[in-house]
């Protein structure tokens, strides 16, 4: 039955009028949103200026490397050019580097005059590097700005994406600053490279003010967009999903298991409705799981309490039966473990003198110094009142690992106990018994741990005895 009701909840979803769901209000505002953002067509602007201020700055950097050549060519009239196949000049080719001294006497012009010649045309600054060992160094530039400087001005970046004899458009640093250069490479006939002449077109600085004003006014533009925009949202929100925080408050608090409140807006017809019977589907779920887990708990602590002493928590005398007889089933395998029974001299009389408090309070401290003392692999059982029993499980010698652990029980709880200021000491006696050599069941090893722990209180108590063939209830009283 549950699958054909889920088929006719779903077909009746399918048969909401489109302008009542969700989908459909957000699809119309997303519209909305998007003939606004339409109309903000500045970006797309913005765009086609940048790419044209891109072409524009190429175009007259090429024009200035023509400018810079023919003044060259004008001047030094031993020199040639390198075309491309759109007649652009690529290289200069002369002989020797130009702005030599031997030019100078030539032609009469130092090579700052003759910068200045072609910065005359082009409106901007044009340098003459020379080619060293060292990089690139100032022989001269138009606008003389090296002349309180180092002789050989040293170009700090080079930033061409192609070597340095190839003719390059782009970004470049000289000195501190950034420029948009047209560099000609010098070169002799045989390829090898002289210098590099470079004309500018304006620092970057200045190239991309516009294009700052431009953001500038687009982020003020943007603002503004944003804020209507934000108006716009919060208004609508608030008409169309007012809804929504509430039900998001109820799903908050099913999560805290607070479910008293049933959920609201379930009458409600598109899917907002259908949100709010699923959520307080999901409430009435959450009580019965609230109520099974608790019946759980019930179980396990009534389990707990079936298998663990009250007062100490340690495991009590059906958990120590259970563990009992999983070890000497293990004896099949080869297994060896110890069954040490101990129970506190003097017990009572602490009792007596002190209260069942002292008494509970010595319980729980022995209990604790005990577990102190074993392994992950061994158990502590309280069996009743101050008797106590341990199953050690044995790594090499059952007898020497017997009696390392029996005389730190013994130390251990020889020492002094403090309740309500006032000191308490009692003994512990311990008989030991060794699976398989004193028993192969469970019966058996008890037994015979009870008569060596009787042995051990004979004996005088405070200590510990190994079950020996030929302990009886008998001998022990005579011992």
């Amino acid at each position: 039955m549950p699958e054909p009701q889920h088929r006719s909840a779903s077909r009746s979803a399918a048969r909401l009028p489109w302008h009542h769901t969700l989908v459909g209000k957000v699809v119309m505002f997303m519209l909305m949103g998007v003939l606004f953002a339409y109309l903000m067509g500045a970006l797309s602007g913005f765009l086609i200026v940048e790419r044209g201020a891109r072409e524009q700055w190429l175009r007259e950097a090429q024009v200035n490397a023509q400018i810079v050549s023919a003044t060259i060519r004008r001047i030094y009239t031993s020199v040639a050019v390198k075309t491309d196949d759109t007649g652009q000049v690529t290289h200069i080719i002369s002989q020797r580097p130009i702005g030599d001294e031997e030019s100078v006497l030539e032609t009469g012009f130092s090579p700052i005059d003759v910068l200045a010649l072609a910065s005359a045309q082009t409106r901007n600054n044009v340098w003459l590097f020379a080619k060293s060992s060292e990089g690139f160094t100032v022989v001269a530039d138009a606008l003389n700005t090296s002349s309180d400087l180092p002789a050989n001005l040293e170009i700090d970046t080079w930033h061409t994406t192609s070597n340095a004899a190839d003719f390059y458009v782009g970004f470049a640093n000289i000195g501190n600053e950034e420029y948009f250069i047209s560099s000609l490479p010098i070169v002799t006939p045989d390829g090898q490279l002289l210098g590099v002449l470079v004309a500018t077109i304006g620092q970057k600085e200045g190239l991309y003010q516009m294009r700052n004003d431009l953001i500038s006014k687009a982020f003020v533009v943007l603002l503004a967009v944003l804020i209507a925009t934000a108006l716009l949202v919060t208004i609508l929100m608030r008409q169309l999903f007012t809804p929504v925080p509430v039900l998001i408050r109820s799903l908050t608090d099913i999560a805290k298991n607070q479910t008293a409140e049933s959920t609201p807006y379930t009458d409600r017809n598109d899917e907002i409705g259908r949100m709010a019977k699923a959520i307080d589907a999901l409430r009435k779920k959450v009580i019965e799981r609230e109520h099974l887990l608790e019946v759980k708990d019930e179980a396990l602590r009534f389990q707990h309490l079936a298998h663990h002493d009250e007062l100490t928590k340690l495991p009590n005398r059906v958990q120590l039966n259970n563990a009992l007889k999983t070890a000497v089933n293990s004896l099949h395998q080869g297994d060896v473990f110890n069954i040490m029974l101990f129970d506190l001299d003097h017990f009572k009389a602490v009792n007596d003198s002190l209260g069942h408090a002292a008494g509970d309070a010595l319980l729980v401290e022995v209990s604790q110094r005990v577990q102190g003392l074993l392994t992950h692999n061994d158990l502590v059982a309280r069996l009743g009142g101050d008797e106590f029993a341990i199953i050690q499980r044995v790594v090499r010698s059952a007898t020497s690992e017997a009696k390392v652990l029996a005389e730190a029980i013994v130390s251990t709880l020889r020492e002094p106990y403090q309740f309500n200021n006032q000191e308490i000491n009692i003994g512990v006696s311990v008989g030991i018994a060794t699976a398989p050599a004193n028993g192969r069941n469970s019966h058996d090893l008890l037994r015979h741990a009870d008569l060596a722990l009787y042995a051990a209180k004979a004996k005088g108590r405070d200590r510990y005895m190994l079950y020996a063939a030929g302990m009886t209830m008998d001998s022990r009283i005579i011992e």
